[in-house]
């Protein structure tokens, strides 16, 4: 039977606030997380999860104090959204089913609290999502494996490009891309994108591990849960 278990990480996606230290159920669980940093998987069960974030080396005035409701078996991704003092917890879920073949899948999130609908294509191709309200989180659709130049445009505006980024498409993964930063102050709009490995449809018994993924280059290496 599948474990109820489920498994959380967070991503800080908020501009202007600083790097935080990440209390579940009063437990330091997340140490030092800097703007648009992702952290590794959390194991948890279902519950209602109190979740402070604070200053990083600070427990006293949490930038937020909120309550998180965690279902059974699933892998969810709380981003860090807006900005102080109206910060908020916005979870996304990886929500795949297991595939019985090598299909790559990619969505879109708009995080940015300056772009209030968004665009997303491919370089000298095709417009792949549009029309992303901010906080929006569209549904996956199949893209072939391979390097893809990915451009941000406001859907309202004169169609210029805000913010561009590359990405390797492999197979049997699933990629969350999305927008953050501001418009007309610092830090400025960015790309970003995390993966998840699709399960795949086999009789074998599936065990779960964590790998770092490193492709980001400067950026702090992702952690994607990958089921083998």
């Amino acid at each position: 039977m599948p474990t109820i278990n489920s498994f959380i990480r967070f991503l800080h996606a908020s501009p202007g606030t600083p790097a935080v230290d990440i209390y579940t159920d009063g437990n330091l669980a997340v140490k030092n997380l800097a703007y648009n940093e992702l952290s590794e998987y959390l194991v948890t069960g279902p519950e209602d999860m109190h979740i402070q974030l604070f200053s990083a080396g600070k427990t006293e005035n949490p930038l937020l104090d909120t309550t998180l409701t965690i279902p059974p078996s699933e892998a969810i991704t709380a981003a860090i959204i807006g900005t102080l003092p109206d910060i908020s917890l916005l979870p996304i879920f990886v929500n795949v089913v297991p595939r019985d073949n090598d299909d790559a899948l990619i969505r879109f999130t708009n995080l940015s609290p300056a772009l209030t609908d968004a665009d997303l294509a491919i370089e000298d191709g095709a417009t792949l999502f549009s029309n992303v309200g901010y906080t929006q989180v569209t549904d996956y659709e199949i893209i072939p494996p391979g390097s893809y130049t990915l451009r941000l445009r406001n859907a309202k505006g004169d169609d210029s490009v805000l913010a561009s980024g590359s990405i390797e498409i492999e197979p049997r993964t699933a990629y969350t891309v999305y927008a953050i930063g501001l418009t007309e102050d610092e830090p400025p709009l960015q790309i970003g994108f995390y993966s998840d490995l699709i399960p795949n449809i086999s009789n074998q018994v599936k065990e779960t591990v964590f790998r770092k993924d490193t492709s980001f280059g400067s950026q702090a290496p992702r952690i994607n849960l990958f089921y083998e």
